[in-house]
């Protein structure tokens, strides 16, 4: 069952899916509600979920499930899975491709392929108090909290710490 995002708890467990490229309006609004759709019938064992989409930055989707109404189970999770491999597949994304690293860099994200960052740290192209996108984050409030991170507190902190 969709609940507004806003409204779910800090706990809810969430999923964020990169994108190589920004949304456009019509994009967002086909992804908002096929996605609405999606999570209106997306179950686990049989029990709805209380789940929720939005799209963070034109460029981020993130499904989101509130586990203390309904957990989700490996099947519901390969259902949102496949939900997003969908989307790829109708608007020409990328969207499970974790080869780029996103940062938030003069009010805009910015794409850099982890096989470089090392060589952008190296040249200062990538400074330490850069914001890079934790999408590893696992629930509602880590999202609020710590989606963006310094990029020197980051698995990227050795590379900085090297160059001293």
């Amino acid at each position: 069952m969709f609940i507004p995002f806003e409204d779910l708890q800090p706990k809810a467990r969430v999923w964020v899916y990169q994108s190589d490229r920004k949304f456009t309006e019509e994009e967002i609004s086909f992804m908002l509600l096929a996605g609405k759709e999606f999570v209106s019938a997306w179950t686990a064992h049989n029990h709805a979920l209380k789940s929720s989409i939005k799209i963070f930055h034109q460029q981020f989707i993130v499904l989101a499930v509130d586990e203390e109404f309904s957990a989700a189970s490996g099947c519901s999770i390969d259902k949102s899975f496949h939900f997003i491999q969908t989307l790829e597949s109708k608007l020409n994304l990328s969207l499970l491709d974790k080869s780029n690293i996103a940062f938030h860099i003069n009010n805009e994200v910015k794409l850099f392929k982890i096989t470089a960052i090392k060589s952008l740290i190296e040249k200062d192209k990538i400074k330490p108090d850069d914001q890079v996108f934790n999408n590893l984050v696992t629930n509602k409030l880590a999202l609020e909290e710590s989606w963006l991170i310094a990029a020197k507190n980051s698995w990227m902190g050795r590379f900085f710490m090297a160059k001293v």
